[in-house]
C-alpha cells in the first residue's frame, strides 16, 4: 500500500510540478505527517524532491527529473497508451487515473488515431451493470450467483467462479467455472438475471488449454453426437439482395459466384439450434442446398411459423 502511495505522489508531482502537503494529504486520504514521511522515503531512494516552506512554497521535483524510460521508446509508449485507451472504453480501470499518470510519466498524450466502442446501438443499462459487477467479482475473486437462460430457453440457477470477460461475435460473455456443471463455461451477459456477488471467495483454478463453449443444456437436437462438437458442412445459396450480409458473415474464400447473380457459400457451422434461427433470419433470400437433414429441419420450422399465421377466411 505504501509503495503504491509513493508512486502516486511521484506521478502527481510529475503531472502538477508543484503541490502542497495539505493537498496531497487530502488527495491520498492520509495525514500530512504521513505525506512528509513519504517525501523522506522518496528522497532516500534518490528521487530529487524537495520542500520549500512559506508563501509560494510547496513540494517539488527538480526541473530536469524524469524516470528512466529507456526500456520503452516513443513508439512503444504511444502504443501502450493507445491500448490502455481501448481498455478504458470497456471500463476496465474503474475510476483510476492510470492513463493520465502514464501520460505524465511518458510526457505525451495518447494519439487519437483509433476509437473503439463496445457499446450497443441501443441503451442497455442492465448489461452495463452486469459487466461492472462481473468485473469487480473477478478482481475480488468472489463467487457470483445468477439465473441463466441457455440456448434452449431453459432457466437454471448458477453459482460460478468468474475468470474473465470475453467479447465474441459482437456479444459480451462471462468466462467462469460453473459449480453446478463442474466445468468451465461461457455465459452471455444478456441472458444473466438476478446477478448477486457473494461474500465467499475462491482460489484460482488451472485453466483448460481449449476454450469452453457456451453454457447449453441439454444438447441441441442438431448435434449428431453429444460427446463431440464436430463442425457441420453447409452449402447455402443466397440471392443478390443478401450480398451485403453474406460479406458480413462469411470469409471471402467461402463465397462463390453462382448463376443469375446468386451467391453460393460453402462453410461449416458448430452445432446448435442457433443455425435454424440464423438461416431463417435471411427469409427467402437464403436457400440451403446441403445437407438434406438441415433442409428438412428448416421446412418443419417454416411450417410451424405458417401455422401461427393462418390465412384469413
Amino acid at each position: 500500500m505504501k509503495n503504491s502511495r509513493l508512486f502516486q505522489i511521484l506521478y502527481l508531482l510529475m503531472e502538477r510540478q508543484d503541490v502542497t502537503a495539505a493537498w496531497l494529504s487530502e488527495k491520498l486520504e492520509v495525514s500530512q505527517r504521513t505525506i512528509y514521511r513519504d517525501i523522506d522515503a522518496l528522497s532516500a531512494a534518490g528521487i530529487p524532491i524537495y520542500c520549500q516552506k512559506g508563501k509560494g512554497g510547496g513540494i517539488r521535483l527538480m526541473e530536469q527529473f524524469q524516470i528512466n524510460r529507456s526500456l520503452l521508446d516513443e513508439e512503444d509508449q504511444s502504443q501502450l497508451l493507445t491500448a490502455l485507451k481501448s481498455m478504458e472504453a470497456v471500463g476496465a480501470f474503474g475510476n483510476t487515473e492510470l492513463i493520465s499518470r502514464l501520460s505524465a510519466l511518458f510526457k505525451q498524450e495518447p494519439t487519437d488515431w483509433l476509437e473503439i466502442s463496445f457499446d450497443s446501438w441501443g441503451d442497455r443499462p442492465v448489461e452495463q451493470t452486469c459487466f461492472k459487477q462481473c468485473r469487480q467479482a473477478i478482481f475480488d475473486r468472489r463467487l457470483l450467483s445468477f439465473t441463466y437462460s441457455n440456448s434452449q430457453g431453459q432457466n437454471a440457477e448458477r453459482i460460478v467462479e468468474p475468470i474473465r470477460l470475453c467479447y465474441k461475435g459482437g456479444n459480451w460473455y462471462l468466462y467462469a467455472y460453473c459449480r453446478q456443471k463442474e466445468d468451465f463455461r461461457l455465459f452471455r451477459l444478456t441472458r444473466i438475471q438476478s446477478l448477486l456477488c457473494l461474500k465467499e471467495t475462491f482460489s484460482p483454478r488451472v485453466l483448460p488449454k481449449e476454450s469452453p463453449g457456451p453454457d447449453s443444456s441439454p444438447q441441441s437436437p442438431l448435434s449428431p453426437d453429444p460427446k463431440k462438437v464436430p463442425m457441420i458442412p453447409v452449402t447455402i445459396c443466397f440471392s443478390r439482395a443478401a450480398s451485403y450480409q453474406v460479406m458480413d458473415y462469411f470469409l471471402p474464400e467461402e463465397i462463390e459466384s453462382g448463376e443469375d447473380g446468386f451467391i453460393i457459400v460453402k462453410t461449416a457451422f458448430p452445432p446448435g439450434r442457433w443455425i435454424l434461427n440464423f438461416l431463417l433470419s435471411f427469409g427467402k433470400e437464403a436457400r440451403v442446398l446441403e445437407p438434406d437433414w438441415l433442409k428438412r429441419q428448416l421446412q418443419k420450422e417454416a411450417e410451424k411459423i405458417l401455422k401461427m399465421y393462418p390465412s384469413p377466411l
